[in-house]
């Protein structure tokens, strides 16, 4: 698959944002995670259609998915917690599983997560449970079939969050559990296969894209004036429309940017350093927090904090990239997942 290079300046301003939000404590721009996970299930998808398209042919599809998937994600997560044990006094002990199994957002929905810099794994183990599942549902239906369950599941998600939300004390169990979160997935997956069945599709829909952007990010500015919307207002009203809108700003916003080939938003996405963010932006998620509490050990400034922990953080994610990463991948070859 040939890069798209959109993509990786999305990914860029999903990292910038989810920095931001912990670097400076802006609201609502923890958002930014869910731009991962849209692209995510937009980028896995496609991925999983090929393949099975090859399958068909007598090519593989278990084993070229999943060997690349480690081969991505394992190295960074595992220096991640060899260098976090390090620097921290992690309990491993008493929590290792949690982190072997990938089943941080679930030690984050019980409020079991002791060392705060682990936190951002928890929506690592949201996209490895993704994996787990959603080769299966590829492989078993037709796309006509699949176009309806991702449709159902971001129909679906909001009514669950709603529903779900007076079981729970806090907001973690809706923000972090895979069941309450998998519509931003399953909104990629969707234009995923609606690309796959037409290549005009994105072309036909990039100006009601673009309104649809703009509908959600008003009605987000709007609400954000509310001192309820707040993901730890943990109130029905924000579990249910705060995510679904969410979901519908950055599918909007993923379909629009993958039809434009020219103009000012295209070229700020295909920047060279934007793209380069965009392309360690993985590993500069997983150390961002870690190295944010250590600056500010050091130093008492919001701004300076922020400066300092984004030019750390990302040094550490590209000398990870030249001398870990690419190698293992074969940078040469390294598709757009």
């Amino acid at each position: 698959m040939q890069r798209i290079p959109q993509i990786d300046g999305l990914r860029a301003v999903a990292i910038l944002m989810v920095f931001a939000t912990h670097a400076m404590h802006i609201p609502l721009l923890w958002m930014g995670v869910d731009l991962f996970f849209v692209l995510s299930g937009y980028l896995i998808t496609g991925i999983l259609l090929r393949l099975k398209e090859q399958r068909s042919a007598g090519g593989g599809y278990w084993k070229p998915f999943y060997f690349r998937r480690i081969r991505r994600i394992v190295p960074p997560y595992v220096g991640f917690l060899v260098l976090l044990s390090l620097f921290f006094a992690v309990p491993w002990v008493h929590i290792w599983y949690w982190y072997v199994f990938f089943g941080a957002n679930l030690a984050l929905a019980l409020d079991k997560v002791s060392v705060a810099a682990m936190t951002p794994l928890w929506s690592l183990a949201v996209e490895e449970q993704f994996y787990l599942v959603w080769p299966c549902v590829v492989l078993l239906y037709s796309r006509k079939t699949l176009r309806g369950i991702a449709l159902a599941v971001v129909i679906a998600s909001p009514l669950l969050r709603a529903l779900f939300t007076p079981a729970f004390a806090t907001h973690f169990p809706i923000y972090s559990l895979t069941i309450f979160r998998a519509d931003t997935l399953a909104a990629g997956a969707f234009i995923a296969l609606c690309e796959s069945e037409d290549a005009q599709w994105v072309e036909r829909h990039g100006r009601m894209a673009l309104c649809g952007t703009a509908l959600a990010l008003t009605l987000l500015g709007l609400f954000s004036f509310l001192s309820s919307f707040r993901t730890g207002a943990n109130s029905i009203f924000f579990n249910s429309v705060a995510y679904s809108l969410s979901v519908g700003l950055f599918g909007c916003t993923l379909t629009y940017t993958l039809g434009i080939r020219q103009g000012l938003l295209h070229s700020i996405l295909t920047a060279r350093p934007l793209r380069f963010l965009g392309l360690i932006s993985y590993t500069f998620y997983l150390y961002l927090v870690a190295v944010i509490l250590k600056v500010e050990v050091h130093v008492h400034s919001t701004v300076l904090v922020a400066a300092f922990a984004f030019v750390i953080t990302g040094l550490i994610s590209a000398a990870s990239w030249f001398f870990v990463e690419s190698r293992i991948l074969n940078v040469r070859y390294i598709r757009n997942d």
